[in-house]
């Protein structure tokens, strides 16, 4: 905290009468782009604001991107979306290193702010640092380190910021989806999780919550100074280079070929092998990995404040029947109305995901017939129940 206070009393100096435009006259503001790294973290990229005061050896970056780890209940708060973040702030060098070493391009553009709106950041950057305001609660879609830029940037511009409109709009799934294949596993833990929030088309203001976007958009947006359209952002600078680098190659399939063996495998324990053993162990195996996953989806859909979590149609195939399905497959008693009742609920999603466009990874069909194959199993069709 005590750097925070250091940097406040620096920048205090731009709110004195004489000197605010000497000082915004001296002043070059940068918004600074990293390229995603390889990390759960870093695969969206990064953004920040680097602040240059000409003749007075000062040289920050403003950064809105930091978390904590080691903040009791990390995952749960994270889930449930009470997760805060914070704005910090660093020497540019020391900013620098850390993509110096994890192998990641940065890139630099000079943002073309008058000296009246380079005052207007100063004091936006002084209200976000000031200690009841550093922290914000986290939202990944709508409030974190790139869209708080796009929100300063817009506020400190004296006249309206224009995005250049595009023919065709993607939804927030599809946006992030080609980032998430460098982590497969991820890739299929988000699109399990995210709902029909996440399948609505993204304006051009909304894609910038990732930094590339953020990069691409401000690039070609323009701003009237005295009647003309003027360009925003300079020419991108590029500061660290590794685009010649190799880059991790993503195997997005993995996913979905270990779900097709398992499939494969409880396909002949169900109607080939015939083993009750078996058949048992399958069955406790399977009805309590999709018990936990059931209430990961209740939680998620009903309890989590992550809209872009809510009104996921999947929680129809993986429903709150499973968990009490566990229950009658550990009291080995017979369950065949319940297990229609599952099974007819399952049968309903890939249809309503159609119908409603929510997206689906490839790894989430043979996820859900598995699944289907056991309560087909319990539904003892032919049987008088």
């Amino acid at each position: 905290m005590k750097r925070f206070a250091a940097i406040l009393a620096v920048i205090a100096l731009f709110s004195g009468s004489s000197a605010k435009a000497a000082a915004a006259d001296s002043t070059d503001v940068y918004l600074l782009t990293c390229a995603p790294g390889s990390e759960s973290y870093s695969i969206y990229g990064h953004t920040a604001l680097r602040i240059v005061i000409r003749g007075q050896n000062f040289d920050r970056v403003y950064n809105w991107g930091i978390f904590d780890f080691s903040t009791p209940n990390f995952a749960f708060r994270f889930a449930k979306g009470k997760l805060d973040y914070m704005v910090g702030t660093h020497g540019y060098n020391l900013f620098l290193n850390e993509y110096l070493s994890e192998g990641r391009s940065v890139w630099s553009q000079k943002i073309n702010l008058t000296n009246t709106e380079k005052e207007n950041l100063f004091a936006l950057i002084n209200e976000n640092l000031k200690p009841e305001n550093i922290r914000y609660r986290y939202d990944f879609f709508f409030d974190n380190c790139a869209t708080r830029i796009r929100d300063i940037i817009e506020k400190a511009a004296v006249d309206t910021v224009i995005y250049a409109e595009k023919t065709k709009l993607q939804t927030f799934r599809q946006l992030i989806d080609p980032r998430q294949k460098v982590l497969p596993w991820l890739d299929l833990g988000a699109d399990f999780l995210l709902g029909l929030q996440a399948d609505r088309k993204a304006s051009v203001s909304e894609e910038m919550f990732l930094p590339m976007y953020l990069m691409e958009n401000l690039s070609s947006a323009r701003i009237i100074r005295d009647g003309n359209p003027a360009e925003l952002l300079g020419p991108p600078e590029t500061v660290i280079d590794f685009t010649d680098a190799l880059t991790e190659k993503s195997k997005p399939r993995i996913p979905q070929a270990v779900f097709y063996a398992i499939l494969i495998f409880v396909v002949l324990v169900t109607f080939v092998f015939g083993s009750p053993g078996l058949g048992l162990i399958t069955d406790i195996i399977i009805y309590a990995v999709f018990s936990l996953l059931a209430i990961l989806l209740v939680f998620s859909n009903f309890f989590s404040e992550h809209d872009a979590m809510h009104f996921n149609l999947l929680i129809l195939a993986i429903n709150p029947l499973i968990p009490v399905l566990m229950v009658f497959i550990l009291i080995r008693k017979r369950a065949a109305i319940l297990s229609r009742t599952a099974l007819t609920l399952a049968l309903l999603f890939f249809p309503a995901a159609l119908i409603a466009g929510q997206g689906l990874n490839p790894a989430i069909i043979p996820l859900v017939l598995i699944l289907m194959v056991r309560l087909f199993k319990h539904c003892e069709f032919g049987k008088s129940i």
